[in-house]
């Protein structure tokens, strides 16, 4: 995969692609930190003696090159003013423990970016990414934890060339306004177990499973969420196993019984697949070999899904497997509904995998979730959603058009979505005319250079 990613970014540079800070505007913006700043190591921050409060400054570029994790924990705080760049060597990595602090909030203008300590276009593979291990529920440990428990805040912040985990993480901790980037083999954004309640999340570009990866007895509330494939990255493997999805839900790969039973309940979540783009990844049409959709539920998933979008994925939008998710789905404990959906094999925008709940079929999957009172939708293709630019990939636009049927239509009645948690806009998916994207993402790392001789 490593040579393969390195290929790719060859490939890629060679594309034209120019800086850009948000989607929405057609105009490519600069990013390039222009004046050198200083650079220290957070090496310094452990020896000779650890440092129980270490806090970054936007006025200086951090380094980390460690094989060891630089770890934070109980009673230690890790303080990340906004503007600040942290880079990390291939084995470097972040790893908040049990009762370690966090706080890495950004602004829209200056997010918080920790990226990969390589020249623009040099980025040959991953660093070790962030974990945030938080008291609350995991399934795979303990049905017991705090679901309260506070990690911190991550906010306006990227993560680029490397994945997020957030295991056990409380509703006391504050997740909002994330982008992670050209993951590589990894799983974008992995939540095992917990209980936060995170909004305006980003995955571009991932280059390994899934986007959004939930399991282990999650049970938070989520919105705005945008899972945007590139043609180029894309690849199964093991974690979860055997998939290719924008979002994988399932109660524990382990132990379907294990309780508390994950439970997200989500509004407003947009898959954006390649849509058979020139380029793209085999492992998206393989049908045979892996599951490929923009949805997997399997292993018992319990969830709610509303004002949602499913599209671009050549063999699937939605894909089942278990005979438990299904039967939960036939009960109405698990919901699907106010959403659109797309599959560029219209046979299979529905997958019920033969043999899962007999004697059901895909046909059968098919017509339940389109029952009239679930007020989903099923589009002929992408096109029909009618978003600006998304498949531009020198500056992606994936923003609904005037005009777009997206833009309306969205429920937010009954108990679970009138929480005051969710936002009552009146878009389906992640994105409306609001567009919380801009300023504080940038859809092209490979091409910007982070404090590096021009």
């Amino acid at each position: 995969m490593k040579k393969y990613f390195s290929h790719i970014i060859t490939s890629v540079s060679c594309l034209g692609m120019t800086f850009l800070c948000s989607p929405g505007c057609k105009k490519a913006e600069n990013i390039t930190i222009v004046a050198a700043k200083p650079e220290k190591g957070l090496e310094s921050f452990l020896q000779p003696a650890r440092s129980p409060v270490v806090h970054l400054y936007h006025d200086t570029v951090y380094t980390y090159n460690d094989n060891r994790p630089f770890t934070r924990e109980a009673g230690e705080q890790l303080i990340i003013d906004e503007g600040t760049v942290i880079r990390f060597g291939i084995s470097a990595s972040i790893r908040i423990n049990q009762g370690g602090i966090l706080i890495a909030n950004g602004t829209p203008e200056n997010p918080v970016v920790f990226t990969l300590a390589a020249a623009a276009g040099t980025q040959r593979a991953n660093w070790g990414g962030i974990t945030i291990q938080g008291r609350s529920y995991d399934n795979s440990v303990s049905a017991s934890g705090d679901p309260a428990d506070v990690s911190g805040s991550l906010r306006y912040a990227r993560i680029e060339f490397a994945g997020l985990v957030l295991t056990g993480v409380g509703s006391g901790t504050t997740v909002d306004h994330v982008q992670v980037s050209y993951t590589n083999s990894q799983t974008a954004i992995e939540i095992d177990g917990g209980t936060f309640n995170p909004r305006y999340l980003v995955s571009y570009a991932c280059g390994g499973p899934v986007d959004f990866y939930i399991t282990r007895g999650y049970t938070g509330n989520m919105q705005h969420l945008l899972a945007y494939r590139h043609p180029f990255f894309g690849a199964k493997n093991s974690n979860p196993d055997n998939a290719l999805a924008g979002m994988f839900i399932e109660n524990n790969p382990t132990d379907t019984s294990k309780k508390p039973y994950t439970f997200p309940v989500l509004s407003n979540l947009t898959v954006l697949g390649p849509n058979g783009q020139n380029g793209s990844m085999p492992g998206y049409s393989d049908t045979i070999s892996a599951r490929s959709a923009a949805l997997i539920t399997t292993g018992n998933a319990h969830f709610r899904i509303r004002n949602s979008l499913l599209l671009g994925f050549p063999e699937g939008a939605w894909y089942l497997d278990d005979p438990l998710t299904a039967g939960g789905i036939a009960g109405n404990r698990s919901e699907f509904t106010w959403s659109i959906l797309q599959c560029n094999d219209s046979a299979r925008a529905f997958y019920l995998k033969p043999g899962t709940y007999p004697p059901f079929n895909s046909g059968d999957f098919k017509d339940y979730i389109l029952t009239p009172s679930f007020n989903n939708q099923l589009f002929p293709d992408a096109a029909s959603f009618k978003f600006k630019d998304p498949f531009n990939y020198d500056i992606p636009d994936p923003l609904p058009a005037t005009g777009s049927p997206v833009l309306t239509g969205a429920d937010f009645s009954g108990a679970d979505y009138s929480k005051p948690f969710f936002t009552q806009v009146p878009y389906k998916g992640a994105l409306g005319t609001d567009n919380w994207l801009k300023g504080w993402t940038n859809f092209t790392p490979l091409k910007t250079n982070y404090n590096f001789p021009q």
